[in-house]
């Protein structure tokens, strides 16, 4: 017997949500900002008013550019020249980051001999006015150097910057400096002014602040599986001794650089790897050990997605990654498409949300979410900002009835899920009532004899881009 069925839905609200995302036409073209247009592109910022700081290098010509999009995704013409500022010496990887009061810091690492592309002397890191200049009150006329000695441990993929209550923090998997705010090294932290780690060049490092700006030093020590280190330091860069022994924690868990980590509302430290059991998002508590509350539905979705970003909004995370089938292979146009995805605190896909895979690009390594219900993304390595639209769709219980007769399913369901539909059907998403999907299907009259008895929430995709969802009895 078929029978209609009804979204589930509080009733009391009387509304129902969907979430649409596409490439915000009135931003760059068609959504989509090339303006570094290179390989060597990196982080972005983005500013109060909409507006988007990025840099880019061009390693044939030892020259690195810092440049700003207005909120509509256009140079903006009162920034440097015409939207762009060239620094004193070429810098790779370079990292940007904003400080509350608008200025901008930019770190990486280079020469200052004008020596061949890739060179390494020093560390370099520039402060710069909201107007483009180098502000010369940091450092020598708006730059500040780290001598030569680091050698090899500077691992792009691992190099990072971080603002911490004033002061500035650089570090590459093996060490971390920290700057006073005229750019001078702070020889009150650490050991006169640096923290030797764990980490090394090949594995590299994540280095995070949680939310008491203590240090956490995330590394992976030699090849073999496990023999991952987790280090704990005061925001002063001395051993937290309470955590670990003497502030290391020896973990049989495997961090691999290919991917991302942030620290959570909680403390809790989200952490994407690809090694050699495959891609994976992991959640740890504070004391180091694996959250197991925490269980993520990506590897369902995509066995292959890698997340690249993770950031927290609103109890969620959002993810932006790309597809990596080969452990330790740093960024490829083979990897595409990129994703974007949203996780609940479980680690469950979020059904109002779902899962957007993008072949236009081929990775998605920054993400912003705004409070106007959009998303900035830093992709292919940085060298395209992408702008979407998260358009949060309020339907009346008389329109989601409307909308349900464009799709029924025989229910209760006993072995196949077969259903009849106006619309040629993209894909069936089954999730349990936790929010946690358990099953995708692609074509209709599949079997599902698997799933356990009880009720399911059925999220079906339509190719004209319109999602349903109904409930879903498992006989």
């Amino acid at each position: 017997m078929i029978k209609n069925l009804f979204f589930v839905l509080l009733l009391a609200a009387q509304t129902v949500f969907a979430q649409i995302i596409s490439k915000d036409p009135s931003f760059a073209s068609n959504g989509v900002s090339n303006v570094a247009n290179y390989t060597y592109a990196w982080t972005m910022a983005q500013g109060s008013n909409g507006s988007i700081y990025s840099s880019y290098s061009i390693p044939n010509g030892n020259e690195t550019f810092v440049y700003k999009l207005t909120a509509n995704g256009v140079l903006d013409s009162t920034f440097g020249s015409n939207g762009k500022i060239q620094l004193p010496y070429y810098t790779y990887q370079c990292q940007l980051k904003m400080q509350p009061d608008g200025k901008l810091v930019i770190f990486g690492y280079g020469n200052t001999s004008g020596g061949v592309s890739g060179s390494i002397d020093v560390w370099i890191v520039y402060r710069m006015l909201p107007n483009g200049q180098l502000d010369p009150t940091f450092g020598n006329n708006g730059t500040s150097t780290i001598p030569s000695g680091i050698g090899s441990d500077v691992n792009g993929r691992s190099l990072g910057l971080i603002l911490q209550n004033g002061k500035i923090i650089v570090h590459s998997p093996t060490t971390i400096y920290r700057l006073n705010i005229n750019g001078s090294i702070d020889t009150s932290f650490g050991n006169n002014g640096s923290v030797a780690t764990q980490g090394n060049f090949y594995y590299g490092a994540f280095v995070l602040l949680d939310n008491q700006s203590n240090i956490i030093c995330i590394s992976k020590i030699n090849s073999s599986y496990g023999n991952g280190v987790i280090e704990k330091y005061s925001p002063d860069g001395q051993p937290v001794t309470s955590f670990g022994n003497n502030g290391i924690l020896q973990s049989n868990l495997e961090f691999s650089p290919l991917g991302t980590a942030m620290i959570d509302s909680n403390n809790k430290i989200v952490i994407s790897k690809s090694d050699s059991t495959g891609n994976e998002i992991l959640r740890l508590n504070p004391d180091g050990t694996l959250d197991n509350t925490f269980n993520s539905a990506l590897s369902a979705i995509s066995p292959s997605a890698l997340a690249k970003s993770i950031i927290e909004k609103d109890g969620y995370y959002y993810i932006g990654g790309n597809q990596s089938t080969h452990p330790y292979t740093p960024y490829s146009s083979d990897e595409s498409p990129a994703f974007i995805t949203k996780l609940t605190q479980s680690g469950s896909i979020a059904p109002d949300f779902g899962y957007y895979p993008d072949s236009s690009l081929y990775s998605i390594e920054e993400l912003v979410v705004n409070n106007n219900n959009n998303i900035i993304a830093g992709a292919q390595g940085g060298a395209s900002i992408v702008k979407y639209l998260l358009n949060n769709t309020t339907l009346s219980i008389a329109e989601t009835i409307k909308n349900n007769l464009e799709i029924t399913f025989e229910n209760p369901v006993k072995q196949n899920l077969i259903y009849r539909s106006k619309e040629n059907v993209s894909k069936t998403e089954i999730y349990s009532l936790d929010g946690k999907i358990v099953k995708t299907l692609k074509d209709n009259n599949t079997n599902v004899s698997e799933l356990l008895k009880g009720v399911y929430i059925a999220k079906v995709t339509l190719e004209n881009g319109k999602t349903i969802v109904k409930k879903l009895i498992k006989d």
